[in-house]
């Protein structure tokens, strides 16, 4: 597969959502960081915030200061792990819900254009081999210096 393929599709479909979700994002201040990690949380039903910076990839400060901004807003919560008081578990609120439903709402309605010409069984043959190359992302070694 040609790479400039490749990375042109990933970059050019991260655009479009998160220009769509910066739209629903900008009435209520927040990043784009932030939305992901409400649909994380949306996704695991409550999660801890140790697991969000295994997920993301972000270390725990910046983990803490956009948890902090979606706590303030109402959008999740957070309490403490009562087998570790040291951790906190996130959860999301209906306020958290209701933000996230909108969001979903237009990114699957921009999928239905993205789709546009596309059987469903296409769909989920696409579907298939990105879970195989998302499993595979996780076997390359990146080198250090």
């Amino acid at each position: 597969m040609d790479d400039y393929n490749l990375v042109g599709f990933a970059m050019r479909y991260t655009m479009v959502k998160k220009r769509i979700a910066a739209s629903y994002l900008k009435k209520e201040d927040l990043n784009t960081f932030e939305s992901i990690l409400l649909a994380i949380v949306f996704k695991h039903g409550e999660c801890t915030q140790d697991k969000l910076g295994e997920i993301t990839l972000f270390d725990g400060a910046s983990i803490a200061r956009a948890l902090k901004k979606l706590e303030d807003r109402g959008f999740v919560s957070r309490q403490a792990d009562p087998n570790n008081r040291r951790k906190k578990i996130v959860t999301i609120t209906d306020a958290g819900l209701n933000l996230y439903g909108e969001v979903r709402k237009a990114f699957q309605d921009s999928n239905d254009m993205i789709f546009k010409g596309i059987t469903s069984e296409e769909q989920k043959e696409l579907d298939s081999i990105l879970m195989k190359v998302y499993k595979n992302l996780d076997d390359i070694e990146i080198p250090t210096k």
